[in-house]
């Protein structure tokens, strides 16, 4: 069952708009240049960035058009997407994280980019200030670091003689990994955790980080969101059963692939504020003077099924505090 309480509009002055027509140039359709590590959970013009854009609007596929480019950990194509997508005839950038705008900003430093799921774009040096970038970047930042010490607190209700964990987390954000880990490490202090930290750096090394795990007695497994994490979210979480391991992450797709726990930010609002960040460029704001925004609702999300499999159970307090419970 999906039990999600509502999710408030949080952008505040972003909200009030004219309606697109109004601002639109007369018979312009524009076009957003998306470059994700992963495919889209819904087919092209479903989903929460699509209804946000609908209710300012825009219409997909008559108002505005989606062109995207899926590079899943290879980096390396990114500015070879972008310089594709910028032929194509993008009016903007909608990518995700610190890494991909870097690799953009090859390309193009007038075309404005909007990140989403992005990690401290001020300490990267892509903008100036959260409140004024600056520059041809904004977007919608998460909370990442921040819940290192929650999803440690959130297995030890679920384990309570949880005493060893591992900690996965890949190398490709050394900036965000570091603050992350000094968080887990805080919070792994204060609840008596032995805190066992493993850095992945390509998709083969899950599986010694899974077994290393398990030979270590580790109890459960934390992992840090990333490019690499998404695009073999499916590899690791049979990982996962396999060493009869829990795990939980920021990354919603971690619980409906089989993973036991997620909690992070509302990805319903992350992309939902990415609609609002484009619906002002379209309207003529730069986005150097359009504010980085963080959403503030936080969903955490649990796979029952998983729980079971594990041998584990739920205490009614936990499944009463989420947001999504899969049976």
């Amino acid at each position: 069952m999906d039990r999600r309480t509502f999710l408030g509009v949080i952008a505040g002055g972003l909200l009030a708009t004219p309606l697109a027509a109004e601002a639109q140039q007369a018979g312009k359709v524009y076009r957003i240049g998306a470059i994700f590590d992963i495919p889209p959970l819904r087919p092209e013009g479903q989903g929460w960035f699509y209804d946000r854009m609908r209710e300012l609007g825009w219409v997909y596929g008559q108002s505005f058009l989606l062109e995207r480019r899926i590079f899943g950990d290879q980096y390396e194509r990114i500015p070879d997407m972008a310089a594709e997508l910028l032929r194509w005839g993008a009016d903007v950038f909608y990518i995700p994280g610190v890494r991909s705008v870097t690799l953009v900003q090859q390309v193009t430093r007038t075309i404005p980019i909007v990140s989403v799921a992005a990690g401290d774009l001020v300490a990267a040096g892509l903008a100036a200030s959260l409140a004024r970038p600056g520059g041809n970047v904004t977007g919608v930042r998460t909370q990442t670091i921040q819940v290192g010490g929650k999803h440690l607190s959130l297995l030890k209700e679920v384990i309570p003689h949880l005493s060893r964990v591992t900690l996965l987390y890949s190398t490709e954000n050394l900036q965000l990994g570091a603050r992350y880990i000094l968080e887990a490490e805080a919070a792994a202090k204060a609840l008596h955790i032995q805190l066992r930290i493993v850095p992945i750096q390509r998709a083969e090394e899950f599986e010694a980080g899974f077994a290393g795990s398990r030979h270590e007695r580790a109890q459960a497994i934390v992992l840090s969101r990333s490019a690499i994490l998404t695009t073999y979210i499916k590899n690791v979480t049979a990982l996962a059963l396999k060493h009869r391991l829990p795990t939980i992450s920021d990354l919603p797709q971690l619980v409906t692939e089989g993973g036991l726990m997620a909690y992070g930010v509302s990805w319903a609002d992350m992309f939902r504020l990415a609609a609002d960040i484009i619906d002002k460029i379209f309207r003529g704001a730069k986005a150097s003077e359009i504010p980085i925004l963080q959403p503030t609702t936080f969903s955490l999300a649990i796979n029952l099924k998983t729980a079971k499999a594990l041998g584990l159970t739920i205490p009614p307090s936990l499944l009463q505090r989420a947001d999504q419970v899969i049976e």
